[in-house]
């Protein structure tokens, strides 16, 4: 990751690599304030302004991208190489991958056939996921009480 960095102009600090390192650890769509919970473990002296800089930096050198599903919280997810979307259940807030190589497949075509040059495909369904659906229906088999 240091020569990475160095690569693109950018040093590896101690506070940087804290940062970096967790990001990592904790996987993908993470905003700014769990990142922040999860790095002031390691090192206290670490500031608010610091860990989001540094996603920024992590976004700006390739490593990832924001994630806007429309309810006013940015995430951040580790680029990968295979295509993949995002379902955003509204309820419970939790975010679920799911691969999208057919999906790419069918897309392309249709871009060719526009005259459309496609950089990036990014798709992201809000809904309520299976557990948030179960819980909707057990509530509406409570009998209610008079």
């Amino acid at each position: 990751m240091r020569e990475f960095l160095k690569t693109k102009g950018f040093k590896m600090t101690p506070q940087r690599e804290i940062i970096f390192r967790a990001f990592f650890e904790i996987g993908d769509h993470v905003t700014v304030d769990e990142l922040y919970r999860r790095v002031r473990k390691s090192d206290n002296s670490v500031g608010y302004s610091t860990v989001w800089r540094n996603l920024k930096l992590i976004c700006r050198v390739g490593l990832a991208e924001e994630v806007n599903l429309g309810d006013g919280v940015t995430r951040y997810d580790r680029v990968t190489r295979e295509p993949h979307g995002h379902f955003y259940c509204v309820q419970c807030k939790q975010v679920t991958e799911f691969e999208m190589e057919e999906i790419v497949a069918k897309l392309h075509p249709i871009a060719d056939k526009q005259l459309f040059h496609v950089d990036t495909i990014k798709c992201e369904i809000s809904g309520v996921c299976e557990t948030c659906q179960k819980k909707t229906d057990d509530d509406d088999d409570t009998p209610l009480v008079s």
